[in-house]
């Protein structure tokens, strides 16, 4: 080869090496400028237009938080990471000038058991939601410090009866108490003693202050799938006496609901009007209602009670605007309560709230 025509092939592979190369910069640039419009109108094979518009529906189908958790204290899907969160358990008033109560209707499990003068107080599990606004927070007893046990939480009160201090003590609970923690705050919308407000954010926060563990493994009762109608009894109104009334009251107290049909809910009253949250102002609703006897006792002239739940006894179970007769039985304090069938077979709850009604045995409900 002469040396003319070496040169010219050399020429000619440096002129094919740079148009090349810039054909390939321009058809990168060209895909990476593409507009919506021109992205829309690229071809797909059939096959796979399929597979996809088939995923589009379905996730359309799908409800808007089909990828969060479950919480495994309503069995349904949450969006708010459960991970590493542990559960807040909040002592509640329901003195008259205590009423209405702030986040209520964000917890998952309420309990309502009587305290002194036969007045009832909540316990309110917070878990699938921290409420930026709780209250009025007031004290321990000791048989919600039995239940509270069931969910290793955080245990919210403002003091409390020297053996629910002695129990909290004895059973390790991550306490934190109104009469030491700085995370609670007096308001003046209502009058002491009923006047205590938290917030999760505070409460959380003076937890790792006090180093107690963030997380926890939680567990409660089974679920169903999806709403289940169960063969019972027809109960569509509820109503629970919890003080009869007397001459200096004359109304007394009680709970009751009432159930919708459309909704798959119970609404609640109290004392006949429906009970309201104080943050949302809403009326509080339910899906299951789990009413437990238990045996019952004055302790002293102060009229503290003893409340036997760590037995067995029977209940009633409510859900779909149905009834059927239960048992129940605890084994320890930091056992899950239990409860069954009249055929042995442990109940299933509907995916929802629930509130527990804990009354002395021998209450009769009025049902509907």
């Amino acid at each position: 080869m002469n040396k003319r025509l070496a040169l010219a092939i050399g020429f000619i592979s440096i002129i094919l090496i740079v148009v090349i190369s810039i054909l390939f910069i321009k058809g990168s640039l060209d895909k990476n400028e593409l507009n919506s419009d021109q992205v829309n109108n690229v071809e797909v094979p059939t096959d796979l237009t399929t597979e996809f518009q088939e995923a589009t529906q379905a996730a359309t189908e799908a409800p808007a938080n089909i990828d969060g958790d479950k919480n495994p204290l309503t069995g349904l899907i949450t969006i708010d990471e459960l991970s590493g969160r542990r559960p807040i358990a909040v002592m509640l008033d329901n003195q008259i000038d205590a009423r209405p109560q702030a986040a209520l209707s964000e917890a998952d499990i309420v309990y309502e058991m009587m305290a002194e003068g036969l007045i009832t107080r909540y316990m309110a599990i917070f878990y699938g939601h921290y409420p930026e606004h709780i209250g009025p927070v007031r004290s321990a007893r000791p048989y919600f410090i039995e239940k509270a046990f069931e969910f290793d939480p955080y245990y919210v009160h403002v003091g409390g009866s020297m053996q629910a201090l002695s129990d909290i003590k004895k059973l390790g609970l991550a306490d934190i108490d109104g009469l030491s923690s700085g995370a609670f705050w007096r308001e003046k919308h209502k009058k002491a003693p009923h006047n205590m407000y938290t917030s999760s954010e505070v409460l959380v926060n003076d937890a790792i202050r006090l180093r107690y563990n963030i997380s926890t493994e939680v567990s409660f009762l089974d679920f169903y799938d999806e709403f289940t109608v169960i063969e019972g009894q027809s109960a569509t109104e509820i109503t629970i006496v919890y003080k009869e009334p007397v001459q200096s009251d004359r109304l007394g107290y009680f709970t009751s609901y009432k159930y919708n049909d459309e909704e798959k809910v119970y609404y609640r009253y109290t004392n006949g009007e429906p009970h309201v949250d104080e943050n949302s102002k809403v009326q509080l609703t339910c899906t299951n209602i789990l009413v437990q006897y238990a045996k019952t006792k004055v302790l002293d002239n102060e009229g503290r009670l003893d409340v036997d739940l760590i037995t067995s006894g029977e209940g009633k179970y409510f859900t779909s605007g149905k009834m059927i007769e239960v048992t129940w039985s605890k084994a320890s304090a930091e056992a899950t309560t239990e409860f069954f069938d009249l055929n042995g077979t442990k109940i299933k709850l509907n995916p929802g709230v629930t509130w527990f009604q804990i009354v002395k045995t021998g209450t009769q409900e009025t049902i509907k």
